[in-house]
């Protein structure tokens, strides 16, 4: 009855409604099991006053009306489409996880969904395969397989790249690969690798007896021979930390974003043993 008569005077008076009163807007783009492990792996490393909005569960969200209004001292962006919205406004610092490839910007940065190049030199050595094909966009993935390449000359490591433009033509890049390397390289570029060509990275594979080490251990079901899969609940602690440094006054373009710290290797330990390769069991 009282919040009643206080809501019918401040009408009356033209008095402000006292508006939310939070510190992160985290925007999320939709239900997903490793968006949520992010989300939760944030929380529990970033203890501060959050709204969560899920894009999915809108027809539209408009952010900039938001961050207005409510005044977030941060926005927290999970996934591509949370981090475009969020990216319409410039009002209010950005941090992002769970999104591919992000471009750089002024007042964004985060923790991509990339591991660092070395983790996967490290399995390419292990297993004893270093001519290594990697099929990419380089509009897509540019940008890694630059910093990739780059790396590749101070190691063992020797990368034969193959351009693509458009998914149909992962298959004839593959099989212009055909005697030059000694295994796949499967990064998560969704013009190289989609339903419709992954097929095509396990054929090459057991024609040419060459392993494919790729990112998402779904793949090692169909033929692939080690994974190196990034550690969501963790990637959302990353961020978490680097959160508490924006709130502490820290400003975003001082903080450059970073590869997920952590990773998990799985392998086809059948398919390592059929190529004769050494095991990367416990790394």
């Amino acid at each position: 009855m009282q919040l009643l008569r206080f809501l019918l005077i401040a009408s009356l008076l033209s008095i402000p409604l006292p508006a939310f009163c939070y510190e992160v807007l985290v925007l999320q783009s939709l239900h997903e099991k490793g968006y949520e492990e992010a989300v939760n792996g944030f929380r529990r490393e970033c203890r501060v006053s959050m709204r969560r909005v899920v894009l999915s569960e809108y027809a539209e969200a408009d952010v900039t009306r938001i961050t207005r209004e409510e005044h977030p001292k941060l926005i927290v962006a999970v996934g591509d489409r949370a981090l475009n919205l969020a990216l319409k406004q410039n009002s209010t610092p950005v941090l992002y996880m769970m999104a591919l490839n992000p471009k750089p910007r002024r007042f964004a940065t985060g923790v991509s969904m990339l591991l660092d190049p070395s983790r996967y030199f490290s399995v390419f050595e292990t297993l004893g395969t270093p001519k290594v094909g990697v099929v990419y966009d380089p509009s897509r993935s540019g940008a890694y397989l630059k910093r990739a390449l780059s790396l590749a000359s101070r190691s063992p490591v020797d990368l034969v790249l193959r351009e693509v433009h458009a998914a149909k033509e992962t298959p004839g890049m593959l099989q212009s690969l055909r005697g030059k390397v000694n295994a796949l390289w499967m990064i998560p570029d969704p013009t190289a690798v989609t339903p419709a060509s992954t097929e095509a990275y396990f054929l090459f594979s057991q024609g040419e007896r060459v392993p494919v080490v790729t990112f998402a251990d779904i793949y090692l079901t169909m033929g692939g021979a080690v994974a190196l899969t990034i550690d969501r609940f963790d990637i959302g602690r990353q961020l978490g930390e680097m959160a508490l440094s924006v709130l502490d006054g820290k400003p975003v373009d001082e903080i450059p974003p970073v590869p997920p710290r952590r990773a998990i290797t799985k392998s086809n330990d059948g398919v390592v043993r059929q190529l004769k390769l050494s095991s990367v069991a416990g790394r």
